[in-house]
This record gives structure tokens, C-alpha cells and sequence, in this order.
């Protein structure tokens, strides 16, 4: 008999969604930077100016947020727009975890 046996553990889909989302911080700080203004919606260059971060590290984590309907781009000629959708249940969960 082994000292040691390995043990497999099935973690269900729904909860490895949630461990993606809620296991970057990124996400957290372009909710919380979202939150903060009022029209909830901010252009991708002053995001990641404000975040002081580079442009492929917040795309990836902006891409995953549209995944889940976290956030919508949209298009304005060659200005791209993010906005937070905060009627999504991921959003308002972290919301409620940063400004409760």
C-alpha cells in the first residue's frame, strides 16, 4: 500500500467559472474603476491608464468579462468602449464585496 494515494477531485463547471472570474484581480479593479464612474462606461486607452497596466494583460482579462456578460464593448468608429453591465450576478457579487 502507497504512503501516499492520489486523490482525484471533480470540481463541477459552474464553480471553475467562478474561481476564473473571481481569482483575478484585474477584474476586480476594472469593476471597481467602472463602479466608480458614472456613466459606467470608459474608452480601453484611459482604462488602462488608470489601472496602469498594458494593453494584452487588460484585453485578456476584458475578453473573459465579456464571456460571462460582465461587460459590453461597444463600437464607435475606431474609439471602443467598455461598459459594465451591473445587472450581471458576477458583477453585482463583487460589487457588494468591495463597497459593503
Amino acid at each position: 500500500m502507497e504512503l501516499f494515494q492520489r486523490i482525484t477531485i471533480t470540481i463541477p463547471e459552474d464553480v471553475k467559472k467562478k474561481i476564473d472570474v473571481f481569482g483575478k484581480p484585474c477584474i476586480w479593479n476594472i469593476i471597481a474603476l467602472l463602479s466608480s464612474i458614472d456613466s459606467k462606461t470608459i474608452n480601453i486607452t484611459s482604462l488602462v491608464s488608470k489601472l496602469n497596466s498594458n494593453y494584452n494583460h487588460i484585453m485578456k482579462c476584458i475578453e473573459l468579462m465579456k464571456s460571462f456578460d460582465m461587460v459590453r464593448e461597444i463600437r464607435m468608429g475606431r474609439v471602443r468602449l467598455i461598459k459594465l453591465n451591473d445587472k450581471n450576478e458576477y458583477v453585482a457579487m463583487i460589487m457588494n464585496m468591495l463597497f459593503k
